[in-house]
């Protein structure tokens, strides 16, 4: 009872300390909650997204990959297999297949057409010296053949375009699992440094996709987006130069299939695996590539997006005949303006900000500044380092000569100046 007592007493007798206790004690603890988020805000900052319009002095033309419809030859890959076979995908192609006799190679190889069979022309500016071009061997796409400028083109027009002319066979049989129904090419767009995939490509959002029928001249009109992401702790980008995550996702699903057949197929580039030797391996493994190609979900990757990616979007500007006597059809893939759409994350917390933050805190709620933190330090350190530091100076004292009557001596003369001009200044001048 006696320390209740006492305690009533105290805080009756002085009421208004014990509001200030109170309220101090408050805001320190709202001050301890704004610092922890302070601190975390500068640990792991808020992205926020700025969109603006750039004109560009030059532009990046995107690369154009050309699939042929239908893909194969089918009058090659039936007398190859020993069975009908208009498309590798058919059972049919596999049933009496020669596997010791005719590698899976040679069947992909002579099945598919070459660079002879699809171009008739192509370039941009009218110079195919500008473009540098390589060829891809896919399952379902066949042989396709991607299109990379070489340099940024400086002027926007139809004639500074992609200029492509194709040519095709009478063949009409469509087996892709892109329905168009009729022969002729798929086209699809995108960012240079990425790689075609046929399995990414569909869901991926960032690549346009046009069909051109035979004898047609069709003209794209393009438009581009830039977008610039922000790393950060809980999310990673890849500003690797050459990097492509639609490539790393077409082999993260290329090995797992390897990893459940111990075999490999012809279209799965760089996998260390034999090919698949017999009917039913070969059989399982396009049956399985199959489900994966057809799913609409996303596959379990660990394929981080690249930092700066570029979107193009495409308006079909005019689709007509193109009267020739042999089955082509005219591209033609261009700009019509220089302006970008730009898209970019920004950290909007930095430094600045948190010193800021962390002195309003501290100014407001406790009465806090930069003179005050010192003082605090100072009697911090004199709290906890007193013992210490009177240690030090009294092992100076010896070093420096003087005695405690010295040091005395000097204090008593100093003190007796100051009296002395304090004096001086309390007379008053004679009248």
């Amino acid at each position: 009872m006696g320390y209740w007592s006492e305690t009533r007493a105290w805080i009756f007798r002085d009421p208004a300390k014990l509001i200030r206790y109170l309220v101090l004690f408050a805001c320190c603890i709202v001050v301890i909650v704004q610092l922890y988020e302070c601190f975390a805000k500068l640990y792991n900052p808020p992205i926020s997204t700025h969109s603006y319009y750039n004109l560009n002095e030059t532009i990046e033309m995107p690369a154009v990959t050309i699939c042929r419809e239908p893909p194969y030859r089918e009058e090659v890959l039936t007398n190859l297999s020993g069975g009908y076979c208009p498309h590798p995908k058919y059972a049919t192609c596999w049933m009496n297949y020669p596997f010791g006799e005719v590698s899976l190679d040679e069947f992909f190889e002579n099945g598919t057409y070459d660079m002879a069979d699809t171009f008739v022309l192509y370039g941009i500016n009218g110079n195919q010296n500008n473009l540098d071009m390589d060829s891809s061997l896919h399952f379902y796409m066949g042989r396709c053949y991607t299109l990379r400028p070489k340099e940024p083109t400086k002027r926007v027009s139809k004639s500074v375009g992609y200029s492509l002319l194709l040519e095709h066979s009478r063949s009409t049989t469509s087996t892709s699992d892109i329905d168009t129904g009729n022969a002729g090419w798929h086209v699809f767009i995108h960012e240079k440094k990425e790689n075609f995939t046929e399995i990414n490509m569909k869901g991926s959002g960032r690549v346009e996709y046009v069909f051109v029928n035979l004898n047609e001249e069709i003209e794209i009109k393009l438009q581009s987006q830039y977008f610039s992401n922000v790393q950060t702790r809980d999310e990673a980008c890849s500003s690797e130069e050459g990097y492509s995550d639609l490539k790393c996702g077409e082999q993260c699903i290329w090995q797992d299939l390897v990893d459940n057949m111990k075999c490999s197929g012809p279209w799965m580039h760089d996998m260390p695996n034999e090919p698949c030797n017999d009917t039913l391996s070969m059989r399982t493994l396009i049956s399985d590539y199959k489900e994966v190609y057809e799913s609409e979900d996303d596959f379990d990757c660990d394929c981080i997006l690249p930092c700066q990616s570029r979107i193009y979007t495409t308006f079909i500007q005019s689709r007509k005949a193109f009267n020739q006597p042999e089955p082509r059809s005219l591209i033609y893939i261009y700009y019509t303006t220089k302006l970008i759409s730009m898209i970019e994350e920004r950290p909007s917390y930095d430094t600045t900000q948190f010193i800021a933050d962390v002195g309003g805190s501290l100014g407001f709620l406790l009465g806090l500044s930069v003179l005050g933190l010192i003082g605090i330090l100072e009697h911090m350190t004199l709290f906890f380092c007193g013992g210490f530091i009177k240690k030090m100076q009294q092992k100076e004292k010896p070093k420096t000569g003087e005695t405690p009557e010295d040091v005395q001596s000097q204090t008593s003369d100093e003190t007796l100046d100051i009296a002395i001009v304090y004096k001086e200044k309390k007379k008053k001048p004679k009248v």
